[in-house]
């Protein structure tokens, strides 16, 4: 692992962009692994209390001001 962490350290910015869709693009052909079933529910019921007027999704920034107490 130290010797990856080096190479990793000496790429470019867009080496590791290039690097980072490599690596995405091989865990997503396996999709079905990528996400774990307990977290695919999750997804799932979240999506039904959007569908069901339960919730309504924010923005990421919104989220992170209520998270951190700061809104």
């Amino acid at each position: 692992m130290p010797m990856m962490k080096d190479a990793i350290n000496k790429m470019t910015v867009e080496e590791k962009f290039s690097t980072m869709d490599y690596i995405w693009a091989s865990l997503s052909a396996d999709s079905d692994r990528l996400i774990p079933a307990w977290h695919e529910r999750e997804l799932k019921a979240a999506e039904a209390r959007v569908v069901a007027g339960i919730e309504r999704p924010i923005l990421w920034a919104a989220a992170k001001m209520i998270l951190q107490g700061t809104r």
